[in-house]
């Protein structure tokens, strides 16, 4: 009977490491990050996986790219506890994702180049309700005191101006306006490439340019570029839908799955050349 339960406990023991190693990734087109994992991946399906361009799928360079399918389901859990003591899990009606969670950063006075290319398949249709869609996110660490904010940056699908666009945004630039990256409906089908070259200060004397397909779209100077008190982050790529609660309220089953391709996700430290100069 003792031998029995010591093989038993070993087992749990594998079996437990095994599932608890299940949100890893290891994406090869995603260089210069120092972890991969999954964001919120307990309790539900993974919808993110590589795919070959040998097999008829849209790549932006090399041979593979990552795809993201998030569903209405897609709602899950972190794992542990938040500081506020309360279990980290999307709310099954108002949240679902499918997001790859790239490690923490150190971001106060360092100056960074984030890519990535991005394709919106051809099916992929924008959300109503006023929900809204992001692809693409610096996410504040929270480990600062009094740094609550949820985003240095992002790269969102939402309705503006009666359209629905791609756009970036910041809560900690205090931007009154989006950086409009394109028509939703004119990024279908076709790889957008996006460069973010930041400097980052808490104080206003930071600076966010903006590359899209190399051209600079946006070139923000003298701006904070850290939210409030936070001296860190972390990237998530993927899927990110919010404020769904209209679908759940009304119309749960129209809630239709989005696609999205994802390639050469890059962080790097800008070159010597590249360097901002007196900002």
């Amino acid at each position: 009977m003792k031998k029995f339960l010591q093989v038993f406990f070993i087992f749990l023991f594998f079996s437990g490491t095994s599932f608890s190693d299940n949100h890893k990734t290891n994406f090869k087109d995603i260089k210069g990050y120092k972890k991969q994992f999954l964001s919120m991946s307990l309790k539900k399906v993974n919808r993110i996986k590589e795919v070959k361009a040998s097999d008829g799928f849209p790549v932006y360079e090399g041979k593979t790219s990552i795809q993201v399918t998030v569903n209405r389901e897609d709602a899950g859990c972190g794992k542990g506890k938040a500081k506020t003591t309360q279990i980290q899990c999307d709310g099954k009606g108002n949240r679902s994702r499918q997001e790859i969670h790239l490690g923490d950063m150190k971001l106060k006075n360092k100056e960074h180049i984030f890519e990535y290319a991005v394709y919106f398949d051809e099916t992929y249709e924008p959300l109503k309700k006023g929900a809204v869609v992001i692809i693409g996110q610096m996410h504040t660490d929270n480990k600062a005191k009094g740094c609550h904010s949820c985003c240095h940056f992002w790269a969102q699908d939402f309705k503006y101006k009666g359209e629905h666009y791609y756009s970036w945004a910041s809560k900690a630039a205090y931007s009154s306006e989006p950086v409009v990256i394109g028509k939703i409906e004119d990024l279908k089908g076709k790889w957008t490439h996006l460069k973010f070259h930041v400097l980052w200060k808490l104080d206003e004397t930071g600076r966010f340019k903006i590359y899209k397909n190399n051209e600079v779209i946006a070139d923000l100077k003298n701006i904070k570029t850290l939210a409030d008190t936070c001296t860190g982050g972390y990237m998530k790529f993927g899927i990110y839908r919010h404020r769904t609660i209209g679908y759940w309220n009304s119309d749960w089953e129209s809630l239709q799955d989005q696609r999205v391709y994802l390639d050469s996700i890059v962080l790097r430290k800008p070159k010597k050349e590249e360097k901002f100069k007196n900002n």
